[in-house]
C-alpha cells in the first residue's frame, strides 16, 4: 500500500499560538505509514505495563519487539564529527518522512520506524545539513517551538547526546505523545542563583540535573534559548553527555513548559541494543523495557541506582559553575 508524500509545512510566526493542523498532519502522517506497514519495523504494541511502587511512579512498559527488531546502535563520542558512511537520516526511505517543515527553520519530522509510544518521531533540524549528533541551538530552539505550538500538552521531546545513548550520530530529537504524568512534571525544583530561569532538580529525586521553566513564552523564550546554549556549551567543554527532555507541567492546560538537561560525569558507549537503558525517558520516570525478566523484577529503587550510575556525581562535577547546589 503507497503512502501520500510528504508534505511541506511552514509554521505560523508566533510560537505561542496553538497550531491543530500541524498536530493533525503529524498523527495522521504517522497513522497512516503505521497502519499501512510502511517503514516501520514492528507494529506498536505495548504488551505489559505498570507502574512500580514507590514515591516516583515509574511507568514500566514491555515491548519486547523494540529490542529485538530495532536497528543496532552506533557507538561514537561526544566529539565525534558527522560521518556520511554511516547510517544517516539523508539515507532513509523517503517514505519515512512525515512533513517538512519550512519555518522557523528547515526541520523534517521522520517517523522512529521503532516507536515507543503513538505518534514517536523524529525531528531532524537541517536534515541535509548533516549535523553530528550534538545538539545546536536551532535544535533546541525547534523543540520549544514545536511543543508550544501543539494544543495537545501530552507530547514531550527528548535528545539523548553522543554518550548518553544516542544512537545515530546524525542531529535528532524525539517527539513523543506520552498519555502518563511523569514525576518530572511536578518535581521539586531549586532556582539556580544568577541565572535567570534556571533551576536545579531537589536532591531527593531520582536524576540530578538542571531546568529552564518557562511561563510566558513571548517574553521568556529568547533568554531561556541562550540560557540553555551557554549550559550546553559548558557541558560540552567538559566532555560531560546529556540528556534533554521538554515536557508541559499540566497534559490538559499547559501551564509552564519545562525543559531539562541531565548531565552525565562519564561517557557510555552504545555496542548493542539492551533491554533497559539510561536515557531521557528513563531519566524522567517512563521505563520501556524488551525483556519479560526485566519488566517483571525492576523495582523503584533498582530503577533509581540504575540512573545514579549511569549519571554520576552530577553536582560534584560542575560546583565551580553552579555552587549553590545544596536545599534551601
Amino acid at each position: 500500500m503507497s503512502v501520500a508524500c510528504p508534505t511541506t509545512y511552514e509554521l505560523t510566526s508566533s510560537p505561542t499560538g496553538l497550531d491543530p493542523k500541524l498536530q493533525r498532519l503529524i498523527e495522521t502522517s504517522w497513522s497512516e505509514r503505521h497502519d499501512a506497514g510502511v517503514g516501520f519495523r514492528y507494529h506498536l504494541q505495548i504488551e505489559r505495563e505498570r507502574v512500580a511502587a514507590g514515591k516516583f511512579n515509574f511507568l514500566i512498559l514491555l515491548n519486547r519487539k523494540r529490542l529485538t527488531e530495532r536497528r543496532q546502535p552506533q557507538a561514537f563520542q561526544l566529539d565525534a564529527p558527522f560521518d556520511p558512511s554511516r547510517f544517516n537520516f539523508t539515507r532513509v526511505d523517503p517514505a519515512e518522512v512525515q512533513l517538512e517543515l519550512s519555518f522557523p527553520f528547515p526541520t523534517s519530522i521522520l517517523i522512529n520506524n521503532s516507536p515507543v509510544t503513538v505518534y514517536h518521531s523524529l525531528v531532524v533540524p537541517d536534515r541535509m545539513g548533516q549535523h553530528s549528533q550534538l545538539l545546536t541551538p536551532v535544535g533546541a530552539r525547534v523543540a520549544f517551538e514545536l511543543l508550544l505550538r501543539l494544543p495537545d500538552r501530552r507530547y514531550r521531546i527528548g535528545y539523548n547526546s553522543p554518550g548518553a545513548q544516542a544512537s545515530v550520530n546524525h542531529l535528532h530529537l524525539h517527539l513523543l505523545r506520552i498519555d502518563a504524568e511523569l514525576y518530572v512534571q511536578r518535581a521539586e525544583l531549586i532556582p539556580v542563583r544568577g541565572v535567570p530561569f534556571l533551576h536545579r532538580l531537589a536532591d531527593h529525586l531520582p536524576a540530578k540535573g538542571f531546568c529552564f521553566v518557562v511561563k510566558d513564552p513571548a517574553s521568556e523564550l529568547e533568554l531561556v534559548c541562550s540560557g540553555l546554549k551557554q549550559l550546553l556549551e559548558t557541558l560540552t567543554e567538559r566532555q560531560m553527555a546529556h540528556n534533554l527532555f521538554w515536557s508541559w507541567t499540566d497534559l490538559r492546560e499547559g501551564v509552564e513548559l519545562r525543559a531539562f538537561v541531565f548531565p552525565r560525569v562519564t561517557q557510555c558507549v552504545n555496542k548493542a541494543a539492551c533491554s533497559f537503558n539510561a536515557a531521557f525517558l528513563e531519566l524522567c520516570g517512563f521505563v520501556s523495557v524488551g525483556e519479560e525478566s526485566d519488566y517483571e523484577r525492576l523495582t523503584e529503587e533498582r530503577i533509581v541506582t540504575a540512573l545514579e550510575q549511569a549519571q554520576g556525581d552530577v553536582y560534584s562535577a560542575l560546583e565551580d559553575v553552579f555552587p549553590i547546589l545544596t536545599d534551601d
